[in-house]
C-alpha cells in the first residue's frame, strides 16, 4: 500500500511558502471601523489611533493601506514563527491576518499547514475547505483540500478534489500521482499503474523515475509471479533513470528478500554503497542485517556512515560500543561509550555498559563507581547492585560489599538477583542463619524463582539440613527440570548420604547431558558410580572432571580414591598429594595426607615382587 498524504500536502504547502498575504481582488478592499457605545476614560492618545477615511454616507471606514499594512506584518510574522517551528504562534500570527486580510486564500492554506503540524486535522480542513470557497481556481488549495480527504480516507472527496485539478490544468503532474496512490490505497491496482505510466509517458513530469518506482510498489504487493517481475522490472528503470535512488535500491532489495534471496540483496545494497554516495537508510538496513549474522565488521562500517547521518547519533554510537564490546575491542569501546555518555550522562543503560567493560578489562574501581551511579529508577539498578558488590568483595572490602547490597535491597526489593548476591556475601561472611533468612525473604516475593531456591538448599547444607537440601532441590527441579546446578547438588547429596543411588545416577547423567564439560557434574556422575562399586567406569568421568577442574582438590581426591580402588597405587598417591597441596582446610588436609600414609604402610608391609616374577604370576591368574 502507498501512502502520499504527506506528500501530497506538504508539496502544496511549499508552493506556497514565499506567496504575499495580500490576494485580495475586490476593489472596495474596506473593514467597517464602529465608535464604541460607551465612554472609556483610557482611550489611545489620538495620534496611535488608526487613520479614518469617512464616506459619503457617513459611515467611517479604516484606511485600506493600513489594512494591507497590518495584514502584511502579521503575514510576515506568522511565517517566521512557521520557519522557527512554533505552529502556535504562527497560527495566531495568520489568525490576525485574517482579521485585517479576510479573502486572501494564502492565509486560510497557511493556517490548514500550520494546524497540521499540530495534528489538527479537523481544524486544517476547515481551512483548506475556505481556501477552496473563497479561490476555486486556486489549484493548491485543491491539493491541499485532496491530500487532506485521503489522510482521513475519505477517497470519493480526495478524488474529486484531484480531478478538479486536472480540469483546471490538465498538464498537471501531481494529480496523477496522488490519484495513482487513492487507487492503489483501494486496492485497485491496474488502475493506479495506468495513472502512473501515464506521468511516464508524459514529456512534461520532471520525475519519471518516481513513476517508475511507485508502479514497482504497487506490483510487489501483488503476490502472481508476473507482477512481481513487473516490479523487479520496473524498480530497475527508476533505477537507470536515476542511479543514486536509494529507496528503489530499498524496495528492490526488499523484494529479493522476499522471495528468499537475501544474498542478492546484499549485494544488491553493498554495490550501491560504494558506486554511490552511502545512503544512510541502506546502512541501517546492512548494518541491522551485518549484526544478525554475526559480521561485525561489515555492520561497523555500515554505522560509521549513519552516525555521520542520522537524527539519533547517540543510539548508533551505542550500537557501534556493543559491536565492539561483542569483538573484545575494549579500549575502543571505552573510548565510545565514555563520548557517548558525555553526551547523554543522564543514561544509566550507557552507564552500565560502560562500567561492564571496566570490569572487563580489571578497572574494578571505576566499574564500581560507575555502577554505584546507576539510579534505583533503572531496570538496570539490579544487575549494577549485584556486580558493584562481586567486584568489592574481590577487592576484599566484603564489609563493603554488604553494605552496598544491603542498601540496594532496601531501595528495591524487587529484584531476585540482590536477595542472591546479598545471601552469598552473608555465606562469605559465615553467618549462614542470616543468609538463609534473606533467601526466605526473597523466595516469599519470588517462590518460584528455582535459583533464589537453590540457593537457600545450599545454605541449609551449611547449617546441616540435609533434609531441606532434599526438598529444596527437589522443588528447584520441579520448576525448572533442566537445572543443571539442582540436578547436580540433589545427585550429591544423596551420594554422600550413600541413598537413592540408582536415582542420583540418573539426575548426574541428566546434568551431564546438559554440561558436559562441567568438571563438578562429571565428579559428581564419578562419585555415585564409585559408591556403587563401579570402580572401572567411575575412573574414566573423575579423570574428566579432574581434566575439566584440575585445581579442585575434592575432585583430585575423589580421582585418588577411584585410582586406589583399582590398585593404581602410585596415581592414587599422586592425586593424594595433589589434593593436599590444593586444600586450605588444614583438617582436610591432614585427612588426605592420612590416606597417603595408609597406602605407604600397607606398601611396607607388603613388598613388590620383581618384574619377572609378577608377569607370570599375572597371566596364571588371568587364566
Amino acid at each position: 500500500m502507498l501512502s502520499f498524504t504527506k506528500t501530497a500536502i506538504s508539496a502544496t504547502l511549499l508552493l506556497s511558502l514565499t506567496a504575499c498575504a495580500t490576494f485580495t481582488t475586490n476593489e472596495n478592499d474596506k473593514a467597517p471601523y464602529f465608535e464604541a457605545s460607551f465612554d472609556d476614560k483610557n482611550r489611545a492618545p489620538a495620534s496611535l489611533t488608526p487613520p479614518v477615511i469617512s464616506s459619503q454616507d457617513g459611515q467611517a471606514t479604516l484606511d485600506p493601506l493600513y489594512m494591507r499594512t497590518q495584514a502584511d506584518y502579521y503575514f510576515s510574522m506568522g511565517e517566521a514563527y512557521s520557519l522557527e517551528g512554533n505552529a502556535a504562534k504562527a497560527i495566531e500570527s495568520f489568525k490576525m491576518t485574517l482579521i485585517y486580510d479576510q479573502n486572501s486564500p494564502t492565509v486560510n492554506m497557511r493556517l490548514a499547514g500550520e494546524y497540521l503540524k499540530q495534528g489538527m486535522i479537523s481544524e486544517s480542513l476547515t481551512q483548506a475547505e475556505e481556501a477552496v470557497k473563497k479561490d476555486g481556481k486556486n489549484v493548491d488549495a485543491h491539493l491541499l483540500l485532496g491530500g487532506l480527504y485521503s489522510s482521513m480516507k475519505l477517497y470519493p472527496k480526495a478524488m474529486d478534489q484531484y480531478h478538479t485539478v486536472l480540469k483546471l490544468d490538465p498538464k498537471n503532474t501531481e494529480a496523477p500521482l496522488y490519484i495513482g496512490a487513492l487507487y492503489s490505497e483501494q486496492k485497485q491496482s491496474d488502475k493506479a499503474v495506468s495513472y502512473f505510466e501515464s506521468l511516464v509517458k508524459n514529456p512534461d513530469y520532471t520525475s519519471p523515475y518516481l513513476a517508475q518506482y511507485y508502479i514497482g510498489r504497487v506490483r510487489m504487493e501483488q503476490p502472481e509471479a508476473k507482477f512481481q517481475k513487473a516490479a523487479e522490472a520496473a524498480f530497475k528503470k527508476a533505477l537507470v533513470l536515476k542511479p543514486d535512488f536509494a529507496d528503489a535500491v530499498l524496495s528492490l532489495g526488499a523484494l529479493y528478500s522476499k522471495q528468499k534471496n537475501e544474498a542478492k540483496a546484499i549485494t544488491l545494497y553493498r554495490n550501491f554503497q560504494k558506486e554511490n554516495s552511502p545512503s544512510p537508510k541502506i546502512a541501517e538496513v546492512l548494518s541491522q542485517t551485518f549484526i544478525e549474522q554475526g559480521k561485525y565488521d561489515l555492520a561497523y562500517e555500515q554505522l560509521e556512515v549513519l552516525e555521520q547521518n542520522t537524527d539519533e547519533p547517540l543510539n548508533v554510537k551505542m550500537k557501534m560500543a556493543l559491536i565492539l564490546i561483542e569483538q573484545k575491542k575494549y579500549p575502543l569501546a571505552t573510548e565510545k561509550l565514555e563520548a557517548v555518555l558525555k553526551e547523554a550522562p543522564e543514561s544509566d543503560k550507557v552507564r552500565f555498559y560502560l562500567a561492564a567493560v571496566y570490569e572487563e578489562t580489571h578497572q574494578n574501581e571505576k566499574a564500581v563507581r560507575e555502577f554505584k551511579k546507576i539510579p534505583a529508577s533503572s531496570t538496570f539498578f539490579g544487575e549494577a547492585t549485584v556486580h558493584s558488590a562481586y567486584l568489592l568483595k574481590g577487592m576484599n572490602r566484603l564489609d563493603e560489599a554488604v553494605e552496598v547490597i544491603s542498601k540496594g535491597l532496601a531501595e528495591r526489593s524487587d529484584q531476585p538477583q540482590v536477595y542472591a548476591m546479598y545471601a552469598s556475601l552473608l555465606d562469605e561472611k559465615n553467618d549462614y542463619k542470616a543468609a538463609a533468612k534473606v533467601l526466605e525473604q526473597g523466595l516469599e516475593k519470588f517462590p518460584e524463582n528455582a535459583q533464589l531456591r537453590f540457593y537457600y538448599g545450599t545454605i541449609n547444607d551449611r547449617l546441616g539440613k540435609k533434609d531441606v537440601v532434599i526438598t529444596e532441590m527437589k522443588k528447584v527441579l520441579e520448576l525448572d527440570p533442566n537445572h543443571v546446578q539442582g540436578l547436580n547438588y540433589l545427585a550429591f547429596t544423596w551420594a554422600e548420604l550413600n541413598q537413592n543411588l540408582p536415582d542420583a545416577e540418573k539426575l548426574a547423567r541428566r546434568a551431564m547431558e546438559l554440561e558436559p564439560q562441567d568438571g563438578y557434574v562429571l565428579d559428581t556422575l564419578g562419585w555415585i558410580l564409585y559408591k556403587q562399586s563401579k570402580f572401572t567406569e567411575a575412573v574414566k568421568f573423575l579423570e574428566a572432571a579432574h581434566k575439566f577442574q584440575g585445581t579442585v582438590s575434592v575432585i583430585a581426591e575423589h580421582l585418588g580414591d577411584a585410582y586406589y580402588k583399582q590398585s593404581m597405587v602410585d596415581k592414587a598417591k599422586k592425586m593424594y598429594r595433589k589434593a593436599a597441596d590444593l586444600e586450605s582446610d588444614k583438617n582436610k588436609v591432614k585427612e588426605i595426607r592420612n590416606k597417603i600414609t595408609a597406602i605407604e604402610k600397607q606398601e611396607l608391609s607388603t613388598p613388590r615382587l620383581p618384574a619377572s616374577v609378577e608377569a607370570p604370576l599375572a597371566e596364571h591368574t588371568s587364566k
